[in-house]
């Protein structure tokens, strides 16, 4: 009688932390990112931050 060998696949070890961690963050700087791009020209001289810097920041994708 023969057996037959089951190939496994492994995946790389990470948690469900790991993964909830990074949906908040990515969440976190969206939400950030869009704020950002709404202050006016008087509130990004306030935090120090040029108008086109708050541009480059605000256009940047999520998970970046």
């Amino acid at each position: 009688m023969q057996t037959l060998a089951l190939k496994t696949i492994t995946f790389p070890a990470i948690s469900l932390n790991t993964v909830a961690l990074w949906v908040l963050n990515t969440t976190a700087r969206a939400r950030s990112r869009a704020a950002l791009a709404k202050l006016d020209h008087a509130a990004l001289d306030d935090i120090g931050i040029s108008a086109r810097d708050a541009q480059i920041e605000a256009a940047k994708p999520f998970w970046l």
